[in-house]
């Protein structure tokens, strides 16, 4: 996945399935809420996000980034989060 300049995948969680994100061209940030941490990934850098974990994705200072996320076994969905 590619996100451009000032673009971001938005606060959501997923209740059953783990996120593992995988940073290609970067650095990239994860945000998570519960607990609270910013999660910076350079390229080769790896994070997985629990189910549950209220999480947003983007570049650092809002720049592109390219990204691999493989979502684990289960049932797929995408709760959205207030900011």
């Amino acid at each position: 996945m590619m996100l451009g300049e000032g673009q971001c995948v938005p606060w959501h969680y997923h209740n059953n399935i783990t996120d593992t994100f995988f940073c290609m061209e970067g650095p990239m940030q994860v945000k998570t809420r519960n607990p609270e941490a910013v999660h910076v990934l350079e390229p080769g850098g790896t994070l997985s996000v629990q189910p549950g974990i209220p999480h947003i994705v983007s570049g650092v200072d809002e720049r592109p980034c390219k990204f691999m996320v493989v979502q684990g076994v289960g049932t797929y969905d995408f709760v959205p989060v207030e900011d």
